[in-house]
C-alpha cells in the first residue's frame, strides 16, 4: 500500500530553503473544545451538562444532537465522574 506524503511548502530559513509540513485542519470538535476552554470554567461546563442531560423534545434528531453536544462537553471535562464532582461543587 502506498503511503500518502504530507503536504509541504517551501520556506526561507535564513540563507537556505526548507520544506515545511502543512498542518492538518483541526476537527470541528477540537475547535469547539478549545473555544469552550478559553471562555468557560470547568464548573460552568459541568452546570451546562447537568441542564442538557434531561432535555427531551418532540424531535428525535434534536435530542440526538443535544446528547452529542453534552457528551463532547463531558469528554472535555475528563469524563462523567469529573462532571458529577464539579456539578456537586456548584450545588447541583
Amino acid at each position: 500500500m502506498k503511503r500518502k506524503r504530507p503536504r509541504t511548502y517551501e520556506a526561507d530559513a535564513g540563507d537556505r530553503k526548507v520544506r515545511v509540513t502543512v498542518p492538518e485542519a483541526p476537527k470541528p470538535e477540537d475547535v469547539l473544545v478549545d473555544a469552550m476552554r478559553d471562555n468557560l470554567s470547568p464548573k460552568a461546563v459541568a452546570t451546562i451538562v447537568a441542564f442538557l442531560q434531561p432535555v427531551q423534545t418532540n424531535d428525535h434528531d434534536v435530542d440526538e444532537q443535544v446528547r452529542w453536544f453534552a457528551e463532547r462537553l463531558v469528554e472535555a471535562l475528563g469524563g462523567y465522574e469529573a462532571q458529577n464532582r464539579l456539578a456537586e461543587e456548584v450545588g447541583l
